[in-house]
C-alpha cells in the first residue's frame, strides 16, 4: 500500500476514533459534529491535494453537518439486544447496529463528498439556506415549540419538527432568493426523503426497530436514499461511491465494535482474569473502535479519489462560506456542546457560590458570549487577511484548524470530568483520549507539505467511479459476519448481561 494512502487511513481512523469517543460524552447531533469535522480535516491534510487543502474549513463544515444527521438515531436498546441470552435477539441487535452505523457513515460521507466535487459557486449558495435553517431550528428549540409539538404529536418519538422546519425553510428561502434554489432543492429533497422514510417504514409498515424509543432510523433511511438519488441525478458518481464506502464502513464498524463491548461486559477471557481491565468502560471501547473503523473505511474511499479525481471548479473567490464555516466550527459547534460542561458541574454541585450577586452559571454565560464575540471578530479579520499570526499557507491553516478543534474537544471534556476522575474507568478513557490526540498531533506536525502532481483528470461524473467487484464481494461477507458476531457473543455468557433487552422473547439458539 502506498505510504501516503497508509498515512491517510491511519490519521483519519485515529481522528475519528478520539472524536467518536468524545461524541459519546456529549451525544446527539451536536456531539457527532466534532468527529465529522476532525475526519474531514485529517483526510484533507493527508491527501496531498492542494485543491482539497484550500477547502479545509469547508470540508470540516460538511463533515460536521454530514455526521450530525445520524445523531438523531437511538441505539441504546439495540445494544441491549446484543446483551441478551436469546440468539434471535442478539442477531437482531447486530443487524440493527449495522443499519444504524451504515446510515451514519453513508450520509456523512455523501455530504462530505460535496466538498471535493461541487464548484465553489454552488457551495457558496448554501450559506443563506443553512444559516436560515439554523436560526429557525434554534428559535424552535429555545422557545419550547419543538418540545410542545413533539409532545402533542409524537410520531414514534421522532424528530419530525426539525425535518419539517428544514422543508419549510428551504421552500421559503428558495422563493425569496431564486439564485439559491439549487441549494434549497437539496435541503428540501433530504427533508422530504426523511419524511417518506418515516411515513412508509415506521408509520405505515409499523417497522419499529427499538420500541418504545425513537424511530428516527426510518427517517434516516429515507434521507440517505434521497441523497443517493439526488447525487445520481446530478451525475455526481464520485459522491455516490463515497456514500457507499461510508455505508459499508459504518455498518461493519458499529457491529464489530459492539462485539468488543459485549466481551468487556461479560468479562470474557483475559478481560475477566485481569484485575487491570475489571471496571473499565467497555462502552467507550465500542465508541472508539466504531469511530476507528468508520474513519478508516471512509478514508479508503477518499484515498481512491485522491489519486485521480479532477479538482473541483474554483469558479468563484472564497466568500461568505469561508466565514460561515469557521464561525460554525469555532463558535456554534463548541457552543452547542460545551454548555453541557456547566450542566454537569451544576449537577455534581461543583458550582455553588456566586459572585457579585450572579450565579457561577451566569458568569460562564457572560464569558462565553464575550469569547464568541472575540472569535467572530478574529474570524472576520482573518477572512480579510488582517491577522498576521494565522499562517498564510493553506496547509498551515488546515493544520492549525485541526489541532485547535482536536485539543479544544479533548481539554474541554477532561475539564468536564475532573470531579469524577477518582474512577479508574473514567481516568482510563481520558488517558486514551489524550494519547490518541497526541498521536494525531505528532502525525500532523510531522506531515510534510507535499503537494500531489497535477495528474488527476477523472471528473466526478465519470463511470470510472463505479463500485468494483471487491466492494460488492464485501457485502457478500456481511451476513456471515453478523451471524458470526452473534454466535461469538452468545459464547461469551450464558445469562443476560446487565443492560440487556428482549425484542422477540427468549428463544433457544
Amino acid at each position: 500500500m502506498h505510504k501516503k494512502m497508509t498515512q491517510m487511513l491511519i490519521l483519519a481512523a485515529l481522528a475519528m476514533s478520539v472524536g467518536w469517543g468524545w461524541r459519546g460524552d456529549y451525544g446527539h447531533e451536536a456531539g457527532a459534529m466534532v468527529p465529522g469535522a476532525l475526519l474531514a480535516l485529517a483526510i484533507c491534510l493527508a491527501s496531498g491535494r492542494e485543491d482539497w487543502i484550500k477547502r479545509a474549513s469547508v470540508l470540516a463544515l460538511l463533515g460536521a453537518i454530514g455526521w450530525a444527521f445520524g445523531g438523531q438515531m437511538s441505539y441504546g436498546i439495540v445494544i441491549g439486544y446484543t446483551a441478551a441470552s436469546s440468539f434471535v435477539d442478539v442477531l437482531y441487535g447486530y443487524v440493527g447496529l449495522f443499519v444504524i452505523g451504515a446510515l451514519w457513515g453513508s450520509v456523512g460521507a455523501g455530504i462530505l463528498a460535496l466538498g471535493v466535487t461541487e464548484s465553489r459557486s454552488e457551495l457558496e449558495r448554501f450559506v443563506g439556506p443553512l444559516v436560515a435553517f439554523y436560526v429557525v431550528l434554534t428559535g424552535l428549540n429555545l422557545s419550547g415549540a419543538t418540545d410542545w409539538l413533539s409532545d402533542r404529536w409524537s410520531l414514534h418519538d421522532s424528530d419530525w419538527v426539525a425535518a419539517t422546519a428544514a422543508l419549510l425553510t428551504a421552500g421559503v428561502y428558495a422563493w425569496l432568493r431564486p439564485q439559491a434554489r439549487k441549494a434549497c432543492a437539496l435541503i428540501a429533497v433530504l427533508a422530504a426523503g426523511w419524511w417518506i422514510g418515516l411515513a412508509v417504514l415506521a408509520l405505515l409498515l409499523n417497522l419499529r426497530m427499538t420500541p418504545p424509543r425513537s424511530d428516527n432510523w426510518a427517517g434516516c433511511v429515507g434521507l440517505w436514499i434521497a441523497l443517493v438519488i439526488y447525487l445520481y441525478k446530478m451525475r455526481n458518481r464520485a459522491a455516490v461511491l463515497l456514500s457507499f464506502y461510508g455505508l459499508l464502513a459504518g455498518g461493519i464498524g458499529f457491529a464489530v465494535a459492539d462485539c468488543v463491548n459485549m466481551a468487556g461486559r461479560a468479562q470474557w477471557g483475559f478481560l475477566g482474569a485481569s484485575e487491570t481491565f475489571r471496571g473499565m468502560d467497555a462502552w467507550k471501547w465500542m465508541e472508539q473502535l466504531f469511530g476507528f473503523v468508520m474513519g478508516f473505511g471512509v478514508a479508503w474511499g477518499f484515498a481512491r479519489l485522491a489519486k485521480a479525481l479532477s479538482p473541483p471548479n474554483e469558479d468563484d473567490a472564497p466568500g461568505t462560506l469561508r466565514f460561515m464555516a469557521l464561525a460554525f466550527l469555532l463558535i456554534a459547534m463548541p457552543w452547542e456542546n460545551l454548555h453541557k460542561n456547566v450542566a454537569d458541574w451544576t449537577k455534581a454541585n461543583t458550582l455553588a457560590e456566586g459572585l457579585f450577586g450572579l450565579s457561577p452559571q451566569r458568569w460562564f454565560l457572560f464569558v462565553a458570549l464575550l469569547l464568541a464575540a472575540v472569535l467572530a471578530l478574529a474570524i472576520w479579520k482573518h477572512c480579510r487577511d488582517e491577522l498576521p499570526f494565522i499562517p498564510t499557507d493553506a496547509f498551515g491553516r488546515a493544520q492549525l484548524l485541526f489541532l485547535s478543534l482536536l485539543w479544544l474537544a479533548v481539554v474541554a471534556d477532561f475539564a468536564r470530568v475532573i470531579p469524577v476522575l477518582k474512577s479508574k474507568g473514567v481516568l482510563y478513557v481520558h488517558l486514551t483520549f489524550w494519547l490518541t490526540a497526541l498521536l494525531c498531533t505528532g502525525m500532523v506536525l510531522m506531515r510534510r507539505r507535499e503537494i500531489a502532481k497535477e495528474s488527476a483528470t477523472v471528473a466526478s461524473d465519470q463511470v470510472a467511479w463505479r463500485l468494483g467487484w471487491r466492494y460488492v464481494s464485501c457485502w457478500l461477507v456481511v451476513p456471515l459476519l453478523l451471524f458470526g458476531l452473534a454466535k461469538l457473543t452468545m459464547a461469551m455468557h450464558t445469562e443476560p448481561l446487565p443492560g440487556s433487552h428482549l425484542r422477540f422473547g427468549t428463544l433457544s439458539p
